[in-house]
């Protein structure tokens, strides 16, 4: 991935000043606790296999191994996916919630997801950890039905048996699975009172017991698969992570002085890939799993973007949920 202004913290960007930041983060917290953003536009419409005129909430964003020119789309009312010729269709054959989304690393079809169930569908809500074997058209129970409503989920990169999920069900917490999402840990190290909220989990591509969360108070990392934990960035709302198949960190800092950065040395000094969000936020970070140069990005506030020369220019696939007939330019800096 091309990099832009090399440095050892996030450009400044200050003439925006609190009143971005403030509204920011109302977006972040009124999509952590599930309230609408959509009250103002018709809510997503259509059975699996339809075209997409409207959605509502980016949930989850993912470009699988197995689906390399798919952009599977998780929102409030099912799943959707964008093929190579950029048109969107319904995946889910009922409109759940998925409010936690993931694609199996390796097994095509596979997706874990969480959230709340489709009215009528008998499900308990919340629907607790969910696997669909068909891309999506499909889901069952695995386990933590009536339980767990896992806003931020993770899996590990070589088999997708390591699963760590935030949970803002019942018993809330930060939960560890070792069998593919069958049977739960809760882990007591990652402390709500110091951290505030989770918004992203992402476990090293090398080392499953190697995990990150992005909170309100920065980018804290474990190295005992979430038994402890230590600050690897303070000072900012990080409300999305990920990891670049090149290696680089990639995480979207919520204030007018971050904006979507990364970097190649975990952590130790960061560049800016110039997109600063004004109103709004990064809630998901997709990389392209083979070309380093390719990234997704998807807002509280219904955007979608997309990157093809590693982050010098933007494009706009969806504003305010609803996908654009075309690609648009953004202009620098977003």
């Amino acid at each position: 991935m091309s990099r832009r202004r090399p440095g050892s913290s996030p450009g400044k960007r200050s003439s925006r000043g609190k009143p971005l930041l403030l509204v920011a983060m109302a977006l972040v917290v009124a999509a952590a606790i599930g309230v609408g953003l959509s009250a103002v536009r018709s809510p997503q419409r259509g059975t699996a296999g339809q075209p997409v005129e409207a959605f509502t909430h980016i949930h989850g964003l993912e470009v699988a191994p197995w689906a390399p020119r798919q952009v599977f789309l998780a929102t409030h009312l099912g799943l959707i996916v964008i093929d190579e010729a950029g048109a969107w269709a319904v995946v889910s054959e009922e409109a759940h919630d998925l409010m936690g989304f993931r694609t199996h690393p390796s097994q095509e079809g596979v997706l874990y997801a969480s959230g709340h169930p489709a009215p009528g569908s008998g499900v308990a809500n919340p629907v607790g950890f969910r696997l669909s074997r068909d891309g999506g058209r499909t889901w069952e129970s695995l386990s933590l039905e009536g339980v767990a409503d896992f806003h931020a989920m993770a899996a590990d990169h070589r088999d997708g048996r390591v699963i760590y999920g935030w949970n803002v069900g019942r018993d809330p917490g930060f939960y560890r699975s070792g069998d593919g999402g069958q049977t739960w840990e809760r882990l007591d190290g990652l402390d709500p009172a110091v951290v505030g909220g989770v918004f992203a989990v992402a476990v090293h591509p090398d080392d499953p017991n190697r995990v990150l969360a992005g909170t309100e108070v920065g980018i804290v990392e474990s190295l005992d698969a979430g038994g402890s934990w230590r600050s690897l960035l303070a000072g900012y709302p990080v409300t999305s992570i990920a990891w670049a198949p090149d290696g680089g960190l990639l995480a979207y800092l919520a204030h007018p002085d971050g904006g979507l950065v990364v970097s190649l040395d975990h952590g130790a000094s960061w560049t800016s890939l110039s997109l600063i969000l004004q109103n709004d936020a990064v809630a998901h970070i997709a990389p392209h799993p083979a070309d380093p140069e390719v990234l997704y990005v998807g807002t509280f506030g219904e955007t979608l973007l997309r990157t093809t020369d590693g982050g010098r220019a933007w494009e706009l696939l969806a504003q305010g949920g609803v996908p654009l007939e075309a690609p648009q330019p953004v202009a620098p800096g977003g």
